[in-house]
């Protein structure tokens, strides 16, 4: 399983009802994901997009950690 879709099936078990799941490195460690974090948010934003998926990766200014949102 690749990157992005461990990323959408822990955001899929753990998101709340507003839709938003947020990821620190301790989450990517769980995940046994070894890269910085915001290069696993970089990939994931990349693959997203590419996909034209309905989440969307936001850092929201944080430095520690990233959210991944449903979009409409």
């Amino acid at each position: 399983m690749g990157i992005t879709e461990q990323i959408l099936a822990d955001h899929a078990a753990r998101k709340g009802a507003d839709g938003v799941t947020w990821f620190t490195s301790d989450d990517l460690a769980r995940l046994g994901l070894r890269d910085p974090l915001f290069t696993v948010m970089q990939t994931v934003q990349h693959t997203l997009r590419m996909r034209k998926a309905k989440q969307v990766v936001e850092s929201h200014g944080c430095t520690d950690r990233w959210s991944l949102e449903d979009a409409g």
